[in-house]
């Protein structure tokens, strides 16, 4: 850093004694401020900024002084924050580099400005992210919301402050922030998550015995992403509330994403079978009752439907 010797002798033997003792002083201040850089910046930050003031009202005698100062505080706040990052003062470091950003921006600094900016977001998003590692969900809300204040188009955000919402059972506030999400570049990430809360909400409500409720959250979950959970809550659902042209396709469409489940799970293949017989498609009915014929629990039912189908 540079020292300042020569510009208050000259000034001394130009300017009225009053004046060349400001700027002495002004030159004293400075040069504490540059000595206290290595060791306590923070110190040096106050101390430049005393000299700043004091020197700007000497004029041109003052100027390279002030232009000193100008220079080097928005590189102290940026360099300041960090050294508060490292020791997880992460607030604190948020201040300094706030800092940074309007002395950047007031002394001509564009470069210290622009990489302040970057660091807040990148700096609150990693303690949100180690607060959601922690399982702490109530922190990892507030940070992610931090982060969302600072930037309301960080889409990943906006996604894992619904991930956190989500444990805490806040599923309402959960699908708002993962829509946020979807509406700010996570469209896929945010569709799986929104999926999978419909899902719970439908199996809470085929527990409560809501079979309206079981559907529409079910067909709400294909929506984002079909799966087969989803189209079986829809079938079985659908079979309750004698919907069955919706109750076959659900049937079919889980039958198609799991071709195992006609041998392991008969149910469903009797009760698509049964729907499709609603419907009057008794020759598709026959292929599915033939297949669980010799099933131990539903073939008897199966057989007797293959009978008075007068199946082929």
């Amino acid at each position: 850093m540079k020292k300042i010797f020569l510009t208050v002798m000259v000034a001394l033997c130009t300017m009225g004694i009053v004046a060349a003792q400001d700027l002495e002083k002004a030159t004293e201040i400075y040069n504490n401020a540059a000595a206290a850089i290595e060791n306590d910046k923070a110190e040096a930050i106050n101390l430049f900024e005393q000299a700043l003031e004091m020197a700007g009202t000497l004029g041109d005698e003052g100027a390279e002084i002030v232009a000193q100062c100008k220079g080097i505080l928005p590189k102290l706040y940026i360099s300041l924050g960090k050294d508060l990052v490292n020791e997880k003062n992460l607030d604190e470091a948020i201040v300094k580099f706030q800092k940074a950003i309007e002395a950047g921006e007031k002394y001509g600094d564009a470069d210290v400005a622009a990489e302040a900016t970057g660091l807040i977001p990148q700096i609150l998003m990693a303690d949100a992210n180690a607060k959601l590692n922690e399982k702490n969900f109530e922190g990892a809300v507030a940070g992610y919301q931090k982060v969302i204040d600072a930037d309301p188009t960080n889409g990943n955000a906006h996604l894992r402050k619904g991930q956190a919402l989500a444990q805490l059972g806040k599923m309402d506030d959960a699908i708002k922030a993962f829509e946020l999400a979807s509406e700010n570049g996570q469209e896929e990430q945010a569709a799986k998550q929104l999926s999978n809360i419909y899902v719970k909400k439908a199996v809470a409500c085929q527990k409560a015995k809501d079979m309206k409720g079981a559907l529409e959250n079910a067909q709400k979950s294909t929506q984002y992403v079909d799966n087969a959970n989803a189209q079986k809550i829809i079938g079985m659902s659908a079979m309750q509330l004698k919907q069955n042209k919706v109750a076959a396709e659900a049937f079919e469409a889980y039958l198609a994403m799991n071709p195992n489940a006609i041998t392991k799970e008969a149910g469903i293949v009797y009760n698509l079978g049964t729907a499709l017989v609603a419907l009057g498609e008794n020759d598709k009915a026959c292929g599915y009752f033939q297949k669980i014929a010799q099933d131990a629990k539903f073939g008897e039912g199966a057989r007797y439907q293959i009978t008075q189908l007068k199946c082929k």
